[in-house]
């Protein structure tokens, strides 16, 4: 099949869970004898907004577009990004000019690339299938995770009307911040109606969907991949003595729970845990102030190092330098890429119980699913297994048969790619 995917980012630009995913998938699916395209918005500086750059390098081509968020002026335009999708039309019409088209789009992000992209793509005729990584196609903020830092559960226009006003001011009022959010609302449910099949990586994925107006049955669950042979040759972690190696992985947003993992550590004697800390140090819609206040509350010799971003290539190296793995998000994460890395790579986890991360644990056989939020659960969590290495031995052998492979991934993808463009899968 020839097979465009189509993502907000790509590494080496962008390398959050999302990204990462769309690079291991179409690996996977070239290893399976298909055809793929990466179309993916990147900053291109000096170059217009809508401008293509085409790099036909193997394993695959890819086409980045143009995009730095310029010229915004409303919360419409978040979504809505005439020169993105003229570039698209543009992009599409000039592969089928050259006999190059398409079997299927499989959208997974339009972050900057606009929505409009999603009837561009109807309207070329080309079967879609999207992936609901999060919430952003009616909430701005992508994660359901209210400016005060709560979780919500629907989206609702007065409640939304409130959190958007805080987050755009320059452009939302209380005389007109109900009236746009169920014009973003409305235009969610139209947007989700165009793709053929709708897939998202868990179950509990689905509900805010579905409160928003979604058919329930136009959704597939299909579980994410991880790279699992790079990190299947990793030996079990540290057997001791010393600290416990705690590793946290991930952009650095209040919604991941980051302050949380930090109080809890800063409650244990001192010497029973460290912590490392890789990811992104993203401003939170405007905020930069998150990781200054997450360091503040740290004394004199704490054992706690932010090392900032990385890449893919330093998986293997990272999940090796560390003993347990914690994710302590507080919103209702749809996935959780890095929970399943560490357990390909042989490391107990310490999961929150909020939305998909909670699937990816049998609690007490591959680590422990822990109250979002509680630092007393999660302090005594620590501790434990700090204080029984055997049970972080026992933990570590079980973790790695909770992790599937990208190719496992594509092929069920392959069957919904099939599904809808009507083609006959290869015996």
């Amino acid at each position: 099949m020839r097979i465009l995917l189509l993502c907000h980012g790509l590494p080496p630009d962008s390398v959050g869970g999302v990204e990462q995913h769309v690079a291991g998938l179409a690996g996977a699916l070239v290893a399976a004898g298909h055809a793929v395209h990466l179309y993916a918005r990147a900053p291109l500086p000096g170059r217009a907004q809508g401008t293509l750059v085409a790099t036909p390098a193997a394993p695959f081509p890819t086409t980045r577009v143009a995009y730095r968020w310029e010229g915004l002026d409303s919360l419409a335009g978040i979504y809505s990004c005439r020169p993105l999708a003229e570039a698209l039309r543009g992009f599409l019409a000039a592969a089928a000019a050259r006999g190059e088209g398409f079997d299927v789009a499989h959208v997974h992000h339009l972050t900057g690339m606009s929505t409009d992209s999603l009837r561009v793509l109807a309207e070329a005729g080309l079967p879609t299938v999207m992936t609901l990584h999060d919430y952003w196609l009616f909430c701005p903020r992508g994660q359901m995770f209210h400016h005060r830092e709560e979780v919500c559960a629907a989206a609702e226009p007065a409640r939304c009307g409130e959190c958007l006003q805080a987050t755009f001011p320059w452009w939302l009022t209380a005389q007109n911040r109900e009236a746009e959010v169920a014009a973003l609302l409305r235009r969610a449910r139209d947007d989700l109606a165009l793709p053929a099949r709708l897939v998202v990586p868990s179950a509990r994925a689905i509900e805010p969907f579905v409160q928003l107006g979604v058919a329930r049955e136009r959704f597939l669950v299909v579980e994410n991949g991880v790279d699992v042979r790079a990190l299947a040759s990793l030996p079990g972690p540290a057997a001791g003595p010393g600290p416990l190696r705690l590793g946290y992985f991930g952009t650095l947003l209040p919604s991941k729970g980051l302050h949380v993992l930090l109080d809890a550590l800063l409650a244990l004697p001192p010497g029973t845990a460290s912590l490392d800390v890789h990811g992104n140090a993203a401003a939170y819609h405007g905020d930069p102030s998150y990781l200054t206040r997450c360091f503040q509350r740290l004394p004199p010799g704490a054992r706690v190092t932010y090392h900032g971003p990385y890449s893919l290539s330093d998986l293997a190296r990272l999940y090796a330098s560390i003993d347990v793995l914690a994710a302590p998000a507080l919103w209702h994460e749809a996935y959780g890429l890095t929970v399943r890395e560490a357990l390909a790579a042989g490391r107990p986890v310490l999961v929150s119980r909020a939305g998909g991360l909670q699937d990816a644990v049998a609690d007490g056989e591959q680590g422990f699913v822990l109250p979002p939020g509680d630092v007393g659960a999660w302090t005594a969590a620590i501790a434990r297994l700090a204080g029984d290495r055997g049970l972080v031995a026992r933990l570590s052998r079980t973790a790695r048969g909770r992790a599937r492979g990208f190719a496992e991934m594509a092929a069920d993808l392959l069957r919904v790619y099939a599904q809808v463009a009507g083609v006959v899968p290869a015996a």
